[in-house]
């Protein structure tokens, strides 16, 4: 009875993979070219990417060097 009740609960799981892996293939393929047939990649991807690279290192770039800050002052 334990087995079968392991090998329902096993099968659930398989199918519950396949359905969300499913899912995730019409998502990108209809939101994204992917999967499409053309190979060509979408230019939108490298501007957002080095976008968000130039972001990050401008907030590295205001922090001081070196210079650890000082602990408040007790009056």
């Amino acid at each position: 009875m334990e087995v079968e009740m392991s090998l329902a609960d096993s099968l659930m799981k398989v199918l519950m993979f396949l359905i969300v892996q499913a899912l995730v293939y019409f998502i990108l393929s209809k939101s994204s070219n992917i999967f499409s047939k053309n190979k060509m990649r979408s230019s939108s991807i490298r501007p957002a990417r080095s976008l968000s690279i130039r972001r990050f290192l401008n907030c590295i770039s205001d922090l001081p060097q070196g210079v650890e800050p000082s602990p408040p002052s007790r009056s």
